[in-house]
């Protein structure tokens, strides 16, 4: 399948760039949120899941690499090993999933819609747990949480490209404060993009190439984002601005799971 840069419209290239500054900035503000901002946008404007997933891939990457670092000071990084394995260890069961859906249906229409409606209720549920759970810190948190979060948080990275959520609901249990908990988060995006980055190519070829290559050309919009995301995140109330965050993900998951029906 011929697939490459110049089957692009300059309206897609534009909303891809503003995509990813948003998406940069609302990561690098709350420690999560890339993935379920920015590739359901680019899945709706008529770029391939893989190819959103493998751009954002890089994406992630880069700006997770970049916080990680300037909060090295705050991470424990001997406790981010055994959850980071174990995460991806999960990536492909959800990354054959992803390609089930993908070549499901009678036509390529009815996959792209069912794995639209998928990312819509992806995104409800995120918002619906994120809201309506109330985590408080403990000291000694059970470890079945922590296969349970990550191996969760492996499965919707490699599906949907979105495994931010769960490991950030595992950190709200944590007894830390906002840069340690910013910091792991970052560590934990550092350390599944490159086996994602080779799964995707792996599996779906020359879509997850374009969009890892689409990616690259964006880096200096990702820097951009990103740092001024950290500093903007060193500085606002988290709460206020992750309330803020969740109601766009149900307004975006709401028009995904809609769309379809209102369109037919």
């Amino acid at each position: 399948m011929e697939y490459d840069l110049a089957d692009f419209e300059l309206w897609q290239y534009l909303v891809f760039t503003c995509v990813f500054f948003t998406s940069c900035f609302l990561q690098g503000v709350i420690g999560f949120g890339a993935g379920a901002f920015g590739i359901p946008i680019l899945y709706f404007c008529g770029f391939e899941i893989d190819t959103a997933i493998a751009a954002l891939t890089i994406a992630s990457m880069a700006q997770s690499g970049i916080g990680a670092w300037k909060l090295s000071d705050s991470i424990h990084w001997p406790s981010t090993v055994r959850p980071g394995v174990l995460r991806i260890l999960f990536i492909l069961p959800g990354l054959l999933a992803l390609d089930y859906l993908n070549n499901y249906g009678d036509s390529p229409e009815e996959s792209r819609q069912i794995i639209q409606q998928s990312i819509g209720i992806v995104l409800i549920l995120i918002v619906i747990t994120k809201g309506l759970i109330k985590l408080e810190p403990q000291e000694n948190l059970p470890v079945k949480w922590e296969f349970i979060a990550f191996s969760i948080s492996g499965v919707m990275l490699g599906f949907i490209g979105m495994g931010g959520p769960a490991v950030a609901l595992w950190v709200m249990c944590q007894p830390w404060d906002s840069k340690q908990s910013r910091g792991f988060l970052f560590a934990m995006l550092f350390y599944g993009m490159i086996p994602l980055s080779i799964m995707l190519v792996w599996k779906f070829g020359a879509t997850s190439t374009t969009g890892l290559i689409l990616g690259v050309l964006a880096l200096p919009v990702v820097f951009l984002g990103t740092g001024v995301g950290i500093r903007v995140g060193n500085k606002l109330d988290r709460k206020k601005l992750q309330r803020y965050a969740l109601i766009a993900l149900f307004l975006i998951g709401m028009s995904a799971i809609l769309k379809p029906f209102l369109m037919a």
